[in-house]
């Protein structure tokens, strides 16, 4: 006789073991991906990016070639891998700066600072960056590298959004445009972590040590966008065009 009930439940848990078994294998996959991203990351740390094979990374991994090039197309690849997962990180804690309740300029400075502890607490990642990072991204059309991209003008996004808060709050000038001065910071940033070797050995002849070169730089970023005294809060509207604008309350 047939049982449409028992019939029901028997293909719920087929199903149920169907999909148990898919994830089982997409997490493996994943673990495998990330542990040969590893792999790759310490070879480029050790030994700069353009001194690495593939065949190199296979072997720290134990699996051959072929194997590794299932997950990854190119050695670029692995690149754009390791830089994205450490970019996630970096943006979440800008996130967490901006999320603050100190002033719009206090959390800019906060975020600005929050860069260079990143680029402290990653040097091997920051060197790597900054030596094979630009031919990199050169005309590279890899997926990847466009999503390191979309993180990377949030980064600005949210140094802009900062400041228009300052705007507002009174403890930013006003007198220039928050979306230049978001590139401003984050460009002039990056160069400050990318410094010449050969320029921080001059500095450093000068008496001049990398983190006084950066504190002195922290300090001047405040002083620029700093409100001048006396010119009190402003309100911050939207004009027709969608750009946002300020005045002072009168």
């Amino acid at each position: 006789m047939y049982n449409h009930e028992l019939v029901q439940k028997t293909l719920v848990m087929q199903l149920a073991i169907t999909m148990s078994f898919q994830e089982l294998i997409a997490k493996e996959r994943e673990q495998r991906r990330l542990y040969i991203l590893d792999a790759a990351e310490e070879l480029f740390f050790a030994k700069g990016f353009s001194s690495v094979t593939m065949d190199e990374i296979a072997k720290k991994v134990g699996l051959n070639k072929a194997t590794i090039y299932l997950y990854f197309e190119d050695k670029d690849s692995l690149f754009f891998g390791i830089v994205l997962r450490r970019m996630r990180i970096h943006l979440r804690k800008l996130e967490d700066c901006a999320h603050g309740k100190n002033t719009g300029r206090e959390r800019v400075m906060m975020m600005v600072s929050a860069g260079f502890v990143f680029t402290q607490e990653n040097r091997d990642f920051s060197r790597l960056l900054c030596t094979a990072g630009p031919e990199r991204f050169r005309d590279t059309d890899n997926p990847l590298a466009k999503v390191i991209l979309e993180i990377l003008i949030k980064e600005v996004f949210l140094v802009r959004d900062m400041l228009e808060e300052g705007i507002a709050d009174g403890s930013v000038r006003r007198d220039l445009d928050p979306r230049v001065m978001a590139g401003y910071i984050t460009t002039s940033g990056k160069a400050i972590t990318c410094t010449d070797s050969e320029w921080i050995a001059t500095l450093e002849a000068e008496g001049i040590g990398y983190q006084q070169y950066v504190a002195d730089y922290l300090r001047f970023i405040d002083s620029a966008i700093a409100c001048p005294q006396g010119e009190g809060k402003s309100t911050v509207t939207k004009t027709s065009s969608g750009v946002r604008r300020s005045r002072k309350k009168p």
